[in-house]
């Protein structure tokens, strides 16, 4: 024993990722447990580029999470040596009734960050591969951007071992059983006792804890990258996110290309435990229907991946103790808008092992009340 408070985090997605990190950085023997490979693609924490927003439509508690994380991701780059994120610009941009337009703005003006208002054909002046509607309310961050998953998830695993965090890869678990003063995980060659427990397990926690009914929805979305007709100027192609057929959202990536996805895509609930479909021509028909707002870019997708969003019915995060063991911290950081926040993750989990939890995130409690968040229109 070494006399350091003991703690196993179940999940190496980013949120699971940043836990470890932080919690051994901060003293705590850490053993983190991933049932997948260090970069698997069984979730979505994978890929070469996820959208940051300075100021998320989602609401007030995730505006807060995101200055928070800026801090944390230039602090990030800096010990990593790389740009793990790029402030490129970004946009929320739809009808003028849109509620994710409007709740943009009225954020932005709430915690006075910069941003400008646009129309749609001003917009396109300004930003040549795009064709949005003339009418359209375009509301531009200059300091959103992207982040860099695989690049992160690398940095924090070699940054969770540098102090003295154990990972085990490719290790199912086959039981978890809370004691009096702590908790047991059961995996194939070992059981494993610690004094808490963190799950971050996405898409299988439900399966994990089904004595919670917790209401996440696993469903399949594929991502496709697309080839410029001619070079992609980053300082004029910011992230975007369109209120439209169901949500477009998009972004340029580090090697030249344009990375573009749908919000609902096919609405396919799946099996977390079973592999996704491989994309197919109906993925390509779906994601087609971006070109109504964009220009130059080649319409054959150079490259399609699946992955995995794990959703609740009102679109919120749950983060909170489980209510019958309090030894167990729930983290479900639903993947639609969740990779933004990583530097974040660990910084709560810490705080919540304290019993100083931020008053902010009580919305965010298993039994909390809540208004759904703003989001894209179906």
């Amino acid at each position: 024993m070494s006399g350091k408070p003991q703690v196993i985090v179940l999940g190496l997605g980013i949120a699971g990722s940043s836990i470890a990190a932080t919690l051994a950085e901060r003293g705590y023997e850490v053993t983190a447990i991933e049932q997948f490979g260090p970069l698997h693609e069984r979730g979505s924490s994978h890929g070469d580029t996820r959208i940051y927003r300075r100021v998320p439509h989602e609401g007030a508690p995730y505006v807060e999470l995101a200055a928070k994380s800026l801090e944390g991701w230039r602090a990030w780059s800096e010990l990593a040596k790389d740009a793990l994120l790029v402030q490129c610009g970004g946009i929320d941009a739809g009808s003028a009734e849109s509620p994710m337009v409007q709740s943009s703005e009225e954020l932005c003006r709430q915690y006075e960050q910069p941003f400008l208002a646009l129309s749609g054909s001003e917009f396109n002046r300004e930003s040549p591969h795009f064709c949005l509607p003339p009418d359209w309310r375009v509301i531009y961050q200059p300091s959103s951007g992207f982040v860099r998953p695989d690049a992160t998830r690398t940095f924090l695993h070699r940054l969770a071992r540098e102090f003295g965090a154990q990972l085990l890869f490719n290790t199912p678990i086959l039981g978890i059983e809370p004691l009096s003063n702590g908790v047991r995980v059961r995996i194939d060659s070992e059981t494993l006792e610690c004094e808490h427990l963190v799950v971050a397990a996405g898409s299988w926690l439900p399966k994990l804890f089904p004595e919670l009914g917790l209401s996440l929805s696993p469903e399949r979305r594929v991502i496709a990258w697309y080839s410029p007709l001619g070079p992609l100027d980053l300082t004029r192609m910011p992230i975007f996110c369109l209120d439209a057929d169901g949500g477009w959202y998009g972004m340029p990536t580090p090697d030249g290309r344009i990375k573009l996805g749908n919000d609902k895509h096919l609405r396919q609930t799946i099996d977390p435990d079973q592999p996704a479909a491989p994309p197919g021509p109906e993925d390509v028909q779906k994601i087609s229907g971006i070109w109504r707002y964009l220009t130059g870019f080649a319409h054959t997708p150079s490259e399609m991946k699946t992955c995995i969003y794990t959703i609740a019915p009102d679109q919120h995060f749950i983060i909170d103790r489980h209510p019958s063991h309090r030894n167990i911290l729930i983290f479900s950081c639903c993947s639609g808008h969740g990779f933004k926040y990583a530097p974040v993750y660990g910084e709560i989990a810490a705080d919540l092992l304290a019993s100083t939890p931020s008053p902010s995130l009580e919305m965010l409690r298993i039994s909390a009340s809540r208004v759904p968040a703003t989001r894209f229109e179906n």
